[in-house]
């Protein structure tokens, strides 16, 4: 039996969607460009980083409580194709249900040169996005971002940085699930302290499931979801696929 690390938020649909109810109760649900002068405010931020369709889960459950979500999508994803038309029907709908859409940057695609022209490729990427998904893209947020990519935390190509020094490391309190684990806080210990007024939370997909399993575990069942679904589409088209030729 798996001997779990207790935790005062364990990562089940049923607390995630206790911590949103719990965030509508104390604060203003904005998104990156509208938090102005508000002494209270939360700012749900999602990374899409390996299943759009459980990601799907997440954003619903965000309107099914009524928080904005801003939800960070990239274009060169090894985990999913951003021109999938499913996808893109996933994307758009986001957006119609009340959600913005923000680009997730991945530096690392360009290379040890991406810096020298980092507005021009932010810029390029935006614009991609914008026609497809037909959503205004007034945010990104950098993809593993590390301490080299950090040190450039201004605003680009008139998008928000959601590490530009407004909003990172200033009274807005920070916490993200990243890889499915806790650091110094959880959201629960933040959504929950009187004292917070200011919060940034960034959740992540694959990691939030109905029942508490490993987090490699649901990482690899994303993966292989993926990878099951580009074999039904396959099998779908059976008849100008060859099945009994060896």
């Amino acid at each position: 039996m798996t001997n779990f690390i207790k935790t005062n938020c364990p990562f089940t649909l049923n607390e995630y969607t206790s911590l949103l109810k719990l965030a509508k109760s104390r604060f203003t649900s904005v998104g990156y460009t509208d938090f102005g002068n508000l002494d209270s405010f939360v700012i749900w931020r999602h990374d899409v980083e390996y299943n759009v369709d459980q990601m799907d889960i997440l954003a619903k459950l965000d309107h099914s409580q009524g928080i904005r979500s801003t939800l960070f999508i990239q274009l060169h994803s090894n985990h999913y194709n951003f021109w999938d038309k499913e996808n893109i029907a996933v994307f758009r709908n986001w957006t119609k249900i009340g959600h913005d859409i923000g680009l997730h940057f991945d530096c690392s695609f360009y290379g040890n040169e991406v810096f020298k022209n980092i507005e021009e490729h932010i810029a390029y990427e935006a614009s991609f996005m914008e026609r497809e998904l037909k959503t205004e893209i007034r945010s990104f947020s950098y993809h593993n971002p590390n301490s080299e990519s950090l040190k450039y935390k201004e605003n680009y190509a008139g998008l928000v940085n959601a590490y530009n020094p407004q909003l990172f490391g200033s009274d807005i309190h920070y916490v993200s699930d990243s890889n499915g684990r806790w650091r110094e806080k959880t959201i629960r210990d933040l959504l929950e302290d009187e004292s917070v007024k200011k919060v940034q939370v960034n959740t992540h997909d694959t990691w939030w499931t109905e029942d508490r399993i490993p987090q490699f575990d649901k990482l690899k069942n994303a993966i292989r979801a993926n990878a099951e679904k580009q074999i039904a589409q396959h099998e779908s088209i059976a008849n100008i696929v060859v099945k009994d030729i060896i």
